[in-house]
């Protein structure tokens, strides 16, 4: 039968490897190209992508209230740093606190560190975070930070017996901040005591008569106004 003469409504099978459609359905759209992706697209947004990227230039950052989880964060990564090259290592600190045993546990992961490392002190500094800075080989501090000397707090609760034992150990491992801080700044323990007990507080040419920091880090930028 010719295509005059077909009837009304009756339209030829379609072939077995095509869809059936009905004549008012439009053609099947082709599929889009394929597109190249975009930079935004590339690069990894995920939480940690500055770390890891910092990481790859021997950069570690702290910033804060330090926690355990902070700490064993900083920890692991000097580790690796240090087992992956002999270049120094940086390492900033913004706006950073510190109780007595995050601290100690920044500072024993340090003293394992075989290379050098920098250490620049941005923002304030308070509590035993002072002693993360002291210790460093390379000390500095940008013309407006502070440091605050003040004895870290610590809280505990429960019968007496366990709060004066508490008391007697912090008291002790206090006296062993306060004597890294002072062999690193060339001043006596009890100097250093008296000014923790005081909360005296350091601008940056104080800390670096103090002997905290070794310079003011001062940019290449020409609107900076340190001298």
């Amino acid at each position: 039968m010719s295509s005059s003469t077909r009837p009304m409504g009756i339209w030829p099978a379609p072939p077995p490897h095509e869809p059936r459609r009905t004549p008012w359905q439009p053609d099947p759209r082709p599929p889009a190209p394929p597109t190249t992706p975009s930079q935004s697209a590339i690069i990894d947004t995920g939480p940690d992508w500055l770390a890891e990227r910092l990481l790859d230039r021997r950069v570690v950052t702290l910033s804060g209230k330090l926690d355990s989880a902070a700490a064993n964060r900083a920890a692991a990564s000097f580790a690796l740093l240090d087992a992956s090259g002999d270049d120094p290592i940086e390492l900033r600190l913004c706006d950073v606190d510190a109780d007595l045993d995050v601290a100690f546990t920044v500072l024993d992961a340090l003293d394992l560190v075989g290379v050098p490392l920098h250490v620049t002190c941005l923002g304030e500094l308070r509590g035993a975070a002072v002693a993360i800075l002291a210790v460093a080989d390379h000390r500095a501090a940008g013309p407006h930070a502070t440091v605050h000397l003040r004895e870290p707090r610590t809280y505990l609760g429960g019968p007496a017996d366990n709060v004066a034992t508490h008391a007697e150990d912090y008291r002790r491992r206090l006296r062993q901040l306060q004597e890294r801080i002072a062999g690193a700044c060339h001043r006596t323990v009890d100097a250093v005591a008296l000014d923790m007990a005081a909360g005296r507080i350091l601008t940056a040419e104080q800390a670096r008569g103090y002997g905290l920091i070794d310079r003011i880090a001062v940019g290449r930028n020409p609107r900076s106004s340190a001298p």
